[in-house]
């Protein structure tokens, strides 16, 4: 079954087609993204959906409460899943990566039954941004800019490279 979830503040998406997020598992990196309410009965409205919302103390003593909802990137049987769909009011696909903490926005969810009990899982499905706290990436001293790549054909003697065990990905 489909669910909305209507005008939910948005912290740390993670909804980048390319890059779903891998940190707490490898092998089935997932897209992201927290929703935060401060109001009691949209809480229990997420509770009732089995979401289990956290409650949670700002540092100004103040509570949210807070539900991560994520897609896995990848099905059971290892193929690929679709990115989750990011769009504006005017249904238009918007830059995932443009979305900054306290965005406010319409989730989709679909929720499925799993497991001998019937437990309720929720995935994310579609990120509709209502107001867009644009994230603009800063500029690190670090990081490079763009300059010219000079390429240089050089004859490769033994017919390719020999470190791919090297290769971390």
């Amino acid at each position: 079954a489909m669910a909305i979830l209507k005008n939910v503040e948005l912290f740390y998406p993670r909804l980048d087609p390319k890059k779903p997020n891998s940190k707490f598992n490898k092998e089935q990196p997932t897209w992201e993204v927290q929703i935060r309410t401060r109001d009691k009965a949209v809480k229990n409205e997420w509770a009732a959906l089995n979401l289990k919302p956290k409650t949670v103390e700002d540092d100004d003593g103040k509570v949210f409460y807070s539900v991560t909802l994520r897609k896995k990137s990848k099905k059971k049987d290892g193929e690929v899943n679709q990115p989750v769909k990011v769009i504006d009011g005017g249904l238009n696909d918007i830059n995932p990566m443009s979305i900054g903490n306290g965005s406010i926005g319409n989730i989709r969810i679909f929720q499925y039954e799993y497991g001998d009990e019937g437990k309720i899982a929720s995935m994310l499905m579609a990120v509709q941004i209502t107001k867009l706290n644009e994230y603009i990436p800063k500029a690190n001293d670090d990081e490079f800019e763009m300059t010219e790549t000079e390429i240089v054909r050089v004859a490769d003697a033994d017919g390719g490279s020999d470190d791919e065990d090297d290769n971390p990905y």
